[in-house]
């Protein structure tokens, strides 16, 4: 009601394209990725394999699933907190550094970054076991597990049961653990 009714038509295009722009990177980095795995066929058929997934999966999830939204919802709950534990360990990582990265040593596992940084996969799964224990997922009904930490934490059964605390917890974890463990690490790493 803010706004004129004539700003539909150009706010409406705006999002389209945004939508279709999206959606076209989206198909050509998948398209790329099944090329990846091994899949033998020409960049434009692997492009219009995913397309076509992608449609069909749109279809059933739109006309078919039923109650998609609540496990999708659920889905993006649980995903979140990973995510944001693996963001909090970039962000430290990031801010650790003084100096860019040196480009060919991150594609070298005898560079001066290594093969895999273990304390880093560490750091991201317990801060999603910690993070999982403290989100709580009505959504879906098969991850009513998760929020196990809320009720031995006296947080349960009040406004912490939706507060998510989770995901702030697993960044905050990736964050000052990695911040505070690799610092040496990360200093003999812009000597070399």
């Amino acid at each position: 009601t803010i706004l004129p009714t004539w700003y539909l038509v150009p706010f409406a295009l705006v999002a389209v394209l945004g939508l279709v722009g999206g959606a076209v990177m989206n198909i050509y980095s998948s398209g790329l990725t099944l090329l990846a795995v091994g899949l033998r066929i020409p960049r434009y058929a692997a492009a219009l394999v995913d397309g076509v997934v992608v449609v069909l999966g749109t279809i059933y999830v739109v006309f078919f699933a039923g109650e998609f939204l609540a496990q999708f919802t659920g889905f993006l709950i649980t995903l979140g907190v990973p995510i944001a534990a693996w963001c909090g360990v970039m962000l430290a990582d990031i801010g650790l550094r003084r100096r860019d990265y040196s480009e060919p040593d991150l594609y070298r596992p005898d560079g001066r970054y290594g093969d895999v940084r273990w304390l880093s996969i560490a750091v991201v799964l317990v801060g999603t076991g910690i993070g999982w224990g403290l989100v709580t997922n009505t959504s879906a009904t098969w991850l009513h597990w998760q929020g196990y930490l809320l009720a031995p934490l006296g947080l349960g059964g009040g406004a912490w049961d939706t507060a998510n605390l989770g995901v702030l917890v697993a960044l905050v974890i990736g964050f000052v653990v990695t911040y505070t463990l690799t610092r040496s690490r990360v200093r003999a790493q812009e000597e070399r």
